[in-house]
Order: structure tokens, then C-alpha cells, then sequence
């Protein structure tokens, strides 16, 4: 089954104008064998006529036999009362003198012939021509019409297959820019020019992505709320807690602890949820600067340097380049930043950590790279949902992936997760962003801690 519709079109309109080629051409053919065989049979009644106009007299008396070209016509008159003919161009062919007037098919010699009787007061006069070379005549002239259908066939399917292609050459850009559309590009298709056919289809496009639009942005604008109203009660409960800390008995102290854990993981949920509204906000003009890679993979080492030297690891960059790209520096740096952390979650102590830079077409990724336990390859698809967490034992709000995901989006740029393929066990995970210049891979100091 032919599923891409170009394909169907070219060879639904292909089959179409074949079938019309094909039958205008037997048309042609049988027209032209029809034409041509009227026309023989004209010239042989103007023969007929010019020998009773006196061209009878002119034929040689006693014509040699086998002097006459096979291919052309035969006359004979004959005189009343007399028993052989009064003249004849091949005296070996013995045409019945009996034949009735007008078109007849006479066998003579073991060959059919085409034959025109013309009575006459004076005489009578018969003209004929051989069948086969009749056939003959008219297949040469009728095969000459097909030739141009023959030719023009070809010629058509590759006109069928360009038309098609130019008139479906504006439902490719229309999927190029669906295809475009994500959560952070909900921009409605262009309606200008567009073939009437298909406006039922762009405008309930449109609609769709105006619904969506309207729901993600109510979904943002409640999460932001919500995270918002929230955050001012934890804050008052967590300085509530700190003042009641002096003052709570001994025995009470684990119990109390927890209860301060708890508030410390709700106000870490609620600002992961806030960084997600705003990942996932439009740009709406937010100013743009040239951010160097080098400095947001540096910076971003050195926020987890204190909780990585204290549980014994190695975390380094290197291999870096010199890239820079067109962004918000503290979205870039907050992408980053959650790799990192997340490798230091994940990794156990006296694990090690790698960063690096690489260029990649027109994209400059940064890997990081951890020695941790790696993850289920059936769940590593799920990896960027919100709120999905690989291992429920590791403290999280499952929202780090799901934020450098959105990051990465909304600047261009992709980002992936998978375990190592070099024999040993953790995660390495890429995110890359559209270099704003060339630039040229230089080597830095390895920074490692």
C-alpha cells in the first residue's frame, strides 16, 4: 500500500492520462488503418477513372510477365466479346471478368486482392491491389501515429510528478512548521495563500494549538500561583521551627528534626516548581547576552564543590571549548547546574564526576558524565516527565529533568539522557544549544577538584 499521498497522486493522475494515451492512441491506430484503406481504395476508382478516359489505350498490348512491381496496382479492360483481355499491366493474373461492379476480394494466384469493377458500354475495366501489401501500407502509416503518444507518455509522468510535487511543495513547509511546534513555540500557522482544500485543515490546526496554548497557560499560571501562595506559609513555618528549636525537650528532638526535614524538602519542591513556571514561560522580549560555556560548566562545578569534596569526590571539567551562545545566562546556568546535582545525587560517595565541551555541527553539548548506578533502560524514556523520579530511595522532586528539558527547548536546543557504553556503570547526560559564532576548540585547564 502506497501510504504518502505525493506517491498516490503521481500515480492515480499517471495510471489517468496512461489510460487516455493508450486508448486515444488505439484510436488513432485504428482510425489511420480505416483512413488509409478508404484512401487505396480511392486511387484505385481514380485509376479505374482515367483508364476509361483513355489511359486504357496507352497500356502496352503484350506487357512482359514479372516487369510489374509487386506493390503496385493492376489494371485490366476488357472489350465486349472478346475472351482475353484488350489490355493488362500483368498478363499472368486472371481477374475474374464476371466480378461484380464496385469493391469486391477476389483469390488469384493463391493471393487475395482488393478489387474495383467499372462497367462500361465499351468496356470493362478492374483495378486491384494485393491484401497484404495493402496491410501493409496502412500498419506503416497507422504505427506513425503512435509514435508521438509513445514519446509524450514519459514526458507526462515526469510533468505529473513535478506538478504534484509543487503543489504539495506548501504542505511540506506547513509540516515543517507543525513539526516546529512545541510547548515553548505555540505560534498558530500562517492562513495567507493557503490552497482552500486545506484551510479546513490549518484552521482546525489553529484551533488546537489556541486550546493548548490556553491550557498550558492556565496549567503554568496555577503552578506559579500555587507556588507562590505556598511559599510564604513554609517560610513562616520554617522560622516558626527554628524559634521553637531551643525549646524543644530532648526527647522530642529526632521527631522535631524530621518535622524541619520536611519543611526543608516542601520549600525545595515549591522553588524547583517556581524554576518550572518560569522554564516554561514565554521569552516575551526577555533580554538575550552571549553566554560562554566554559564559565556556566565552571560555575556550576563550584556550586556542588562543598557537598562533592565533603562525601569524597572527584568531579572535574575538561576538554573544553571555547563556545558561546545567545541566551538567558541564568536559564543556562540553571540547566547545567541540575545535571550536576543530579549526577552528585546519584553518584555514591568516592564516585567521579566529568563535565566537558564538545562541538557538534552548529551545537556545542555539554556532557556530564557520573560513575552512579545508571538507570533501567525501560525507564529511561521517562526520565524527562514531571515528577517521575528513577530511584524513590534518592531524596528529589522529579522536576530537575523536566526543567533542563524545558530550558533546552526554548532556546533550540535538546538535550539527552543514557547510561555509559564503556563498560562501566552511570549516566551520561548531554544537553546542546545552537553555538551563536564559529569558534575553535581550544584546549583549557583541566579543572578538577
Amino acid at each position: 500500500m502506497i501510504k504518502s499521498l505525493k506517491n498516490q497522486l503521481v500515480l492515480a493522475l499517471g495510471l489517468l492520462v496512461s489510460v487516455i494515451g493508450v486508448v486515444q492512441g488505439v484510436s488513432s491506430y485504428q482510425l489511420s488503418k480505416t483512413g488509409m484503406s478508404a484512401l487505396l481504395d480511392m486511387r484505385l476508382e481514380q485509376v479505374a477513372a482515367r483508364l476509361r478516359d483513355g489511359l486504357a489505350d496507352s497500356l502496352p498490348k503484350n506487357p512482359a510477365r514479372g516487369t510489374q512491381d509487386e506493390r503496385d496496382v493492376v489494371a485490366v479492360v476488357w472489350k465486349p466479346g472478346e475472351a482475353l483481355p484488350f489490355r493488362t499491366t500483368d498478363p499472368s493474373l486472371h481477374f475474374p471478368r464476371d466480378a461484380q461492379p464496385g469493391f469486391s476480394g477476389v483469390d488469384v494466384n493463391g493471393e487475395h486482392w482488393r478489387m474495383f469493377t467499372r462497367q462500361e458500354p465499351t468496356m470493362t475495366i478492374q483495378v486491384a491491389q494485393r491484401s497484404s501489401i495493402r496491410r501493409e501500407i496502412t500498419q506503416e502509416a497507422a504505427t506513425q501515429t503512435l509514435w508521438p503518444i509513445a514519446v509524450l507518455l514519459p514526458l507526462v509522468w515526469i510533468a505529473v510528478a513535478l506538478v504534484v510535487r509543487r503543489s504539495l511543495r506548501q504542505l511540506n513547509e506547513l509540516g515543517e512548521e507543525v513539526r516546529a511546534i512545541d510547548m515553548g513555540h505555540l505560534q498558530p500557522l500562517p492562513t495567507v495563500g493557503v490552497p482552500t482544500e486545506i484551510a479546513p485543515f490549518i484552521h482546525s490546526i489553529n484551533t488546537m494549538i489556541e486550546r493548548l496554548a490556553t491550557s498550558i497557560e492556565k496549567e503554568r499560571k496555577f503552578i506559579a500561583d500555587a507556588a507562590h501562595e505556598l511559599r510564604t506559609p513554609l517560610t513562616a513555618l520554617q522560622l516558626q521551627a527554628d524559634n521553637l528549636a531551643p525549646h524543644i525537650y530532648p526527647g522530642n528532638q529526632e521527631r522535631f528534626q524530621e518535622l524541619r526535614k520536611g519543611i526543608a524538602r516542601s520549600g525545595k519542591l515549591i522553588t524547583q516548581l517556581l524554576r518550572m513556571a518560569r522554564a516554561d514561560a514565554p521569552m516575551n522580549g526577555a533580554p538575550l547576552a552571549r553566554v560562554n560555556i566554559a564559565d556556566v560548566v565552571t560555575a556550576a562545578v563550584a556550586d556542588v564543590l562543598p557537598i562533592a569534596l565533603s562525601r569524597g569526590m572527584d568531579i572535574g571539567a575538561e576538554e573544553m571549548v571555547n563556545a558561546h551562545v545567545r541566551a538567558v545566562e541564568t536559564d543556562i546556568g540553571m540547566a547545567v547546574k541540575n545535571l550536576v546535582s543530579n549526577a552528585v545525587r546519584y553518584t555514591p560517595d568516592g564516585g567521579t564526576i566529568d563535565l566537558r565541551t564538545r562541538r557538534d555541527g552548529d551545537m556545542v553539548w555539554i556532557d556530564v558524565v557520573d560513575t552512579g548506578p545508571g538507570i533501567d533502560e525501560a525507564l529511561l524514556p521517562r526520565v524527562f516527565d514531571r515528577f517521575f523520579r528513577a530511584n524513590p530511595d534518592i531524596e528529589g522532586s522529579g522536576l530537575g529533568l523536566s526543567i533542563v528539558k524545558a530550558i533546552a527547548a526554548r532556546y533550540g536546543g535538546d538535550v539527552t539522557l543514557k547510561n555509559r557504553s564503556d563498560g562501566r556503570s552511570g549516566i551520561v547526560a548531554s544537553i546542546g544549544f545552537p553555538v551563536e559564532e564559529a569558534s575553535e576548540s581550544v584546549p583549557s585547564p583541566a579543572l578538577n577538584l
